[in-house]
C-alpha cells in the first residue's frame, strides 16, 4: 500500500475523530435547549464552528491527497471514494471503505440529531411566541367592557415589546 492510501486513511480517521466529537456536541446541545440555558448554547455553537474549521482544513488535505493517488494511478478524475477504490488493490480499498463507512455511520448520527435539536428549537420558539402573544393579549385586555369603561382604558395599552420580531 502506497503513502498516499495510508495518509488518505489518516485523513478519514481524522476526519471521523473530529465529526465523534461534533456529535458529543450536538448531544450536549440537545440537553441545553431541553434545558433552556442560552449562554451555554452559544458557548456550545461557538466549539462547533472551531470544529468545522479544523474539518473544513482536513477536508482540502483530504482533497489533495487524493489528487496526489490520482496522479500516482494515472487516472484523470474520479467522483468520489468509492470509485477511486475501483483502482486501488483489495488491501488499500478495503483500509479506505472501512474508515468510509465509519464516517458515513457518523455522518447519519449527526444528521438524524441535528434534526432533533431542530425540531426541539422550533417548539422552543413555538413556546417562546405563546408565551409572548399571551403576555401582550393580557395587557391589552382592560375593563373595556365594565360599566366603568371609558376612553382612557380604551387608550391604555403598556405593551413590554415595542414590536414583535
Amino acid at each position: 500500500m502506497s503513502k498516499s492510501i495510508e495518509q488518505l486513511v489518516m485523513a478519514i480517521e481524522k476526519e471521523c475523530e473530529i465529526y465523534e466529537k461534533y456529535f458529543k456536541l450536538a448531544e450536549e446541545k440537545k440537553e441545553i435547549i431541553i434545558q433552556g440555558e442560552v449562554k451555554k448554547l452559544d458557548y456550545i455553537t461557538q466549539k462547533e464552528e472551531k470544529l468545522m474549521v479544523t474539518m473544513r482544513k482536513i477536508d482540502q488535505i483530504r482533497n489533495t491527497i487524493v489528487g496526489n493517488i490520482l496522479y500516482e494511478i494515472k487516472v484523470e478524475s474520479i467522483e468520489n471514494l468509492s470509485e477511486l477504490c475501483e483502482y486501488l488493490d483489495k488491501d488499500a480499498k478495503d483500509k479506505i471503505i472501512n474508515s468510509k463507512k465509519r464516517l458515513e455511520d457518523l455522518l447519519l448520527k449527526i444528521k438524524n440529531i441535528n434534526e432533533l435539536n431542530e425540531k426541539l428549537i422550533k417548539q422552543s420558539l413555538a413556546y417562546i411566541d405563546f408565551n409572548v402573544n399571551v403576555l401582550l393579549s393580557s395587557e391589552s385586555a382592560g375593563s373595556t367592557y365594565g360599566q366603568e369603561a371609558n376612553e382612557n382604558d380604551l387608550n391604555k395599552k403598556s405593551n413590554i415589546f415595542d414590536a414583535k420580531v
